[in-house]
Parts: structure tokens; sequence; C-alpha cells
């Protein structure tokens, strides 16, 4: 008789232990599915379906920005500084100032819902074309959207981390590089 109430108060006890100290807290073990990783995870996914490798775009999924308000949300993925398209832009930035056409990608855009005036929910590469204008295309290669570039300097580097968004809805502005913005207006 006393071993079994002894085991039974051992157990109570050890489970007010567990309890008491958090161990046993559920939300512990359960993944947040609203977590930065399995956003990010979700935008490769995205960005992965929509991309070749024979386009030779690298985005830096890790450096991803993300806005939502109560009438608009987007993830902001920039170029990783390995792509193809950024050491492009890098050899050809003085081709901004005399106006040729440089067409190539800065960054990509994941929408997970439609934004009315703007764009449907889907992943979109940011294209720079030239000195006035860059464009938004879709995943089947289509010009969606067009938006206005002004270009600060063609002078030294392109810095990979010098770059910001600001969004005053319905406004984007985009500074890449320290050398262009890209405003986006809806």
């Amino acid at each position: 008789m006393f071993n079994k109430n002894f085991k039974l108060i051992c157990t109570v006890v050890g489970l007010v232990a567990v309890l008491v100290m958090g161990l046993a807290m559920p939300g512990v073990t359960q993944q947040n599915p609203l977590s930065r990783a399995s956003v990010v995870g979700a935008i490769n996914n995205a960005l992965a379906a929509t991309l070749t490798a024979a386009e030779g775009d690298i985005f830096d999924t890790d450096n991803a920005k993300f806005y939502s308000d109560t009438r608009v949300a987007f993830a902001y993925v920039p170029l990783h500084p390995a792509s193809r398209s950024y050491q492009t832009l890098e050899q050809n930035l003085y081709k901004l100032r005399t106006g040729e056409d440089l067409n190539v990608t800065v960054g990509a855009f994941y929408m997970p819902e439609d934004i009315p005036n703007f764009v449907r929910a889907g992943t979109y590469t940011l294209r720079l074309i030239n000195k006035d204008k860059a464009v938004l295309v879709n995943q089947a290669g289509q010009e969606v959207f067009a938006a206005m570039v002004q270009v600060d300097r063609t002078e030294g580097k392109l810095d990979p981390k010098a770059w910001r968004m600001t969004v005053t809805n319905p406004r984007l502005i985009i500074h890449l590089f320290s050398v262009v913005t890209i405003i986006i207006e809806w």
C-alpha cells in the first residue's frame, strides 16, 4: 500500500515539476507557421518555381524585406552578389548615364495576395531597363507594370548591402546599391 502511494505521489510531483519548469509546453515543440524561416522558405519555393538555372539569377532570400499593412503585403528579395545580373549591372553601370538599355534583373517580388490597381498575387522579377524605366515581369515573361528610375551616380563599386525600401502606400521606393532609385506607384 505504501509503495503504491509513494509511486503515485512521485508521479504527481514529477508531472507538476515538469509543468512548472515549462518543459511540457506545447508551444515549445510546435513550429510557428509565421516565423521568418518558414516565410523565407515559402519565398524560396516560389522563386525556384519561377526561375530557371539558365538565367543565372541568384536571389538573396536571407536579406529579403517584408512589408504589410491593412491594404497590401509583399516581400522584396534582392539579388545575391554572385548573381549574373548583379555582375552585369556592376560592369555596365556607366551605361545608365548614357541611356543605353541594360535590361537586367535587380530583384524579385513575392505578392501573397492581389494588390488592387497594381498586380495579382504571385512572383515577379524587377528588371532595370534603362535610366528611366524599370518593369515588373510575371512568371510568363510579360511586363505587367512599369516604374520610374532615377540614377544617383555611376562611379565606384556596387554595394549589395546598401539598399533600402520605403513604402508610403501606394508608393514604393527602392534604393539599390547606393546608385539606383526605383519608384513604383500604383
